[in-house]
């Protein structure tokens, strides 16, 4: 992302301009529901939509963009991937305090039914084939590996940031990398699941 346009998209927004924040949010949109959607896992997508997290995120972030200091150098992504990890969290533990069983769900219809009835032409677009592919090749990496590539990648933190985050110096968190993304590329190599 292009750091000095978001510092001047955001300077905008701060200052009431509709739609400088709506093209902030529009340059983050779909990384951040990549973003959601591998923080999710699985389970919790079963549960849950990422798109109601993705929009709560960016509501809470509009709510507060006084807080986020992107003149510093810091990633608006980074401020954005904080508060999308902070809602995952309290909806994931809502849906573990509720403790729903699977046999106590009454579906009301058919999941895929409602999705794609409900689902806007924006949606179908982040969310087409070659994105699901991605993210199931994201999510069949160990999980230090998907992590240094949501850190450099999806949060845009710089080298040193991620070695702090993953334990690890700075040249060692790019090796990671390095190594992350020669494994990526061979899971998304892979025929899709509708191919093979």
């Amino acid at each position: 992302m292009d750091r000095d346009g978001d510092t001047a998209l955001l300077r905008r927004a701060r200052e009431g301009s509709q739609e400088a924040l709506e093209e902030l949010f529009a340059r983050c949109g779909g990384r951040l529901l990549s973003l959601v959607r591998l923080r999710m896992g699985p389970a919790l997508r079963r549960r849950l939509e990422s798109r109601d997290v993705l929009q709560a995120t960016l509501l809470k972030a509009f709510a507060h963009l006084d807080r986020v200091n992107a003149e510093d150098g810091a990633s608006l992504m980074a401020w954005l991937a904080r508060i999308a990890g902070n809602e995952i969290r309290d909806q994931a533990a809502y849906h573990n305090r509720q403790r729903r069983a699977a046999a106590r769900e009454v579906p009301l219809e058919d999941g895929d039914a409602v999705a794609t009835r409900v689902r806007s032409a924006v949606s179908r677009l982040i969310l087409d084939q070659r994105t699901r592919w991605l993210e199931q090749a994201l999510e069949s990496l160990p999980p230090a590996q998907r992590e240094v590539i949501v850190l450099r990648r999806f949060e845009e933190l710089p080298w040193a940031a991620v070695g702090e985050r993953l334990g690890i110096g700075a040249d060692a968190a790019r090796m990671r990398y390095a190594r992350a993304m020669a494994a990526l590329t061979l899971a998304a190599g892979e025929a899709p699941p509708e191919a093979r």
